[in-house]
């Protein structure tokens, strides 16, 4: 007569648990794997701005003065000038465009226009004051490098690559060194057998040795 099994009580909770484990495994990695699609885009996105603000700073600028008109709200707060932009020459006027900066205490400013940019200024409808001109390649790559590192930051602390550090490298060294110290020492054994070879053991050595 065979004995049937009573199933453990808790067999049933732990099977529900590891289901829960692994859909809960899934859902992380699948949002990993999201960030990295999505930063990655993001990267590409500012790598071609980087390149098209690089290539802009070598186009044709023209220069004239800016005249605040008016100043539009900002979401976050503050107000953007908008105003009349005047070139030099008294060729090009530019009506209700907007000035990347801020105006003296008379409401003018010095500003440069680049119609033929990539990142078009005729497009865009601004001007830019000399301070802010070509900053637009500095900040896109400085957001570049920001983006990359985070994602490589991350990456690291998911444990899908591994980034060098001092600090495993100190410790690299550290345990370089203690395995060749120990390898040079050895047992004293080896090296009583060792002087014995090279002729180098006293006779008070050899007495020890030998006991």
């Amino acid at each position: 007569m065979t004995e049937s099994r009573v199933p453990s009580p808790h067999a049933e909770y732990d099977r529900y648990m590891e289901r829960q484990n692994r859909r809960r495994a899934w859902w992380r990695r699948f949002g990993q794997l999201a960030f990295y699609v999505i930063g990655s885009g993001l990267a590409l996105v500012f790598a071609a701005l980087l390149v098209a603000g690089v290539l802009d700073l070598g186009q044709p600028r023209i220069w004239g003065t800016f005249t605040q008109t008016d100043c539009e709200p900002r979401w976050r707060g503050g107000c953007r000038p908008v105003g009349t932009w005047v070139s030099d020459d008294g060729n090009i006027v530019k009506s209700g465009v907007y000035l990347d900066g801020w105006t003296d205490d008379t409401g003018t400013a010095r500003a440069g226009y680049q119609p033929t940019a990539i990142i078009s200024d005729e497009a865009n409808n601004i001007v830019h004051t000399p301070m802010w001109t070509g900053a637009g390649a500095w900040l896109t790559g400085l957001v570049l490098l920001w983006c990359v590192g985070y994602m490589l930051f991350k990456a690291a602390s998911w444990g899908d690559i591994t980034l060098p550090s001092r600090r495993r490298a100190r410790r690299q060294a550290q345990s370089a060194t203690r395995s060749a110290g120990l390898a040079t020492r050895g047992s004293p054994r080896r090296q009583y057998r060792r002087m014995l070879e090279q002729g180098t053991l006293s006779s008070d050595q050899e007495g020890d040795g030998g006991a």
